[in-house]
């Protein structure tokens, strides 16, 4: 194998990059989402912000209690969130992802396909996924202590 200058690896591992993301890119039309914008951002603020009332998430979220209760309620069905008395308060719940909740928001934020990349990363040996994991982490790794601004954007 040819060594390869910084130009010539970063030319390659972009086209190489391109290639991946086009074949594991999770993929919108095969229906491959299954959350909504709206359901994705409510799980997304109650994993940031942790168990909720109603009332404190409607005023997070500046949306009126009685429209959202009626996406909880429906998301309580799905099994995405979960509710429980709120021990400071008996009279009302607290709303929270459930651990179905946590893995479809993580499958709705993720880019990639993983089950896609999986069985694709079945037919490498164990010695060929450490070594491809091993140089994304050394090439990330060079990336965050590089102080390359970024197009029309100044480093800090």
């Amino acid at each position: 194998m040819l060594a390869m200058d910084a130009q010539q690896f970063a030319n390659s591992f972009a086209q190489l990059y391109g290639d991946v993301y086009h074949l594991a890119a999770r993929r919108l039309a095969q229906g491959q989402q299954r959350l909504s914008n709206e359901t994705t951002g409510l799980l997304l603020h109650l994993a940031q912000a942790g168990p909720l009332t109603l009332a404190e998430l409607s005023a997070h979220l500046s949306r009126a209690p009685s429209t959202l209760s009626v996406k909880v309620s429906a998301l309580v069905a799905e099994g995405l969130l979960a509710r429980q008395v709120d021990a400071n308060d008996a009279r009302s719940a607290l709303i929270y992802l459930s651990p179905s909740g946590r893995q479809a928001l993580t499958e709705a934020l993720s880019v990639l396909d993983t089950d896609h990349l999986s069985a694709a990363a079945a037919s490498l040996s164990p010695n060929q996924r450490q070594a491809l994991t091993g140089g994304l982490q050394s090439l990330l790794s060079a990336l965050s202590s590089c102080p390359q601004s970024i197009k029309g954007v100044e480093s800090s």
